[in-house]
């Protein structure tokens, strides 16, 4: 048995501005597919399905300028390490998993607004495509982080999910 007493719950965290950009983005993306999926629904030209677009658009945009704070921030600030005995194959995947989602939040709203424009249209098909094929990509790889967390927290136990929760310190001082 190890000398080290201390918790998964004494596991380092996220600080709050990464916290919050974390946060922000996945509402955002949870918000992307949830139009991106329903206005089709709707034909074209109706209200419905102009309104779902625009919303889709605009939240498409914050996703963009939130990944590029995001990297900034990650760039000027360390994410904490992982739980001591993390092997390096799961610290590997983590990091790949991690530098794939940092890649889709920059290239798919980036994608997203060249098939909105009129440079979009004129190089045809392929920044729709490439657009649309991404989505089932993306959906994959947050189903992994996804599946890394949840078997982190309920399989390891390790506190890893906690690090990203919102508001950890607050609640943990009301635990005490």
């Amino acid at each position: 048995m190890s000398s080290d007493t201390s918790s998964p719950s004494d596991a380092p965290a996220y600080d709050r501005v990464s916290v919050t950009l974390h946060w922000l983005v996945a509402a955002l993306v949870v918000i992307q597919f949830a139009t991106g999926w329903v206005w089709g629904i709707f034909e074209r030209g109706s209200d419905p399905r102009f309104v779902l677009f625009r919303i889709h658009l605009v939240a498409g945009t914050a996703v963009l300028v939130l990944a590029v704070l995001r990297i900034g921030w990650r760039l000027t600030h360390r994410a904490p390490p992982l739980p001591q005995g993390t092997s390096r194959p799961i610290t590997l995947a983590a990091k790949a998993v991690h530098g794939l989602l940092y890649l889709a939040i920059l290239v798919q709203p980036a994608l997203g607004l060249l098939t909105v424009t009129a440079f979009g249209k004129s190089l045809g098909r392929w920044p729709r495509d490439a657009h649309m094929m991404l989505v089932n990509i993306i959906a994959a790889i947050i189903m992994l982080h996804i599946a890394a967390a949840i078997w982190h927290q309920f399989i390891l136990r390790d506190g890893l999910l906690r690090r990203m929760l919102p508001a950890r310190k607050a609640r943990a001082a009301a635990m005490k």
